[in-house]
């Protein structure tokens, strides 16, 4: 399994829920959502927390991938280098982080549009993560005398090492 698949098989699923329950938080919660999100932004703590948890996560991501290439691996490379950026915005300025959180908590289409893309970049990651799980095994190779002895009902012969 490459640093891709690993990274993919951690990071997707993780979006994919973090997605769906800000997505369900919004619709079902509404208001009760958006105060723990309020709750959260506030706490210049939390950042602090997250922010070291962004910059860590960001830097292992980058350290084992950091790969530009045009497929979904490049997907996982951006993903560190946001988490860095992420982590450092945390860290050496909580107060702006704060008023940008409280102006997307003011607007639900954001929430919402954020629960979006997080979902989108879950799928992605899970579906290219796992897929090695559900494509079925390549026929193994057998050789021309143990093929021949399967045929004919016949224990295939073994070899042995030659004496010099």
């Amino acid at each position: 399994m490459t640093s891709s698949t690993t990274i993919a098989r951690l990071a997707g699923p993780l979006l994919l829920l973090i997605g769906i329950g800000m997505a369900l938080g919004m619709l079902m919660e509404g208001e009760a959502y958006s105060s723990i999100m309020r709750e959260f932004i506030g706490s210049p703590a939390l950042i602090f927390v997250v922010g070291m948890l962004a910059l860590v996560a960001g830097l292992a991501i980058v350290n084992v991938h950091n790969l530009w290439v045009p497929d979904w691996r490049v997907i996982v490379t951006i993903l560190g280098w946001l988490g860095i950026l992420r982590g450092i915005s945390n860290l050496l300025f909580p107060g702006t982080v704060q008023t940008l959180g409280d102006r997307m908590i003011a607007s639900p289409g954001g929430i919402i549009a954020g629960a979006a893309i997080t979902i989108v970049l879950g799928a992605i990651l899970s579906i290219m993560g796992y897929e090695a799980l559900w494509e079925p095994a390549p026929a193994r190779r057998t050789s021309h005398a143990t093929a021949a002895a399967s045929r004919s009902g016949r224990a295939a012969p073994r070899r042995t090492a030659r004496k010099k």
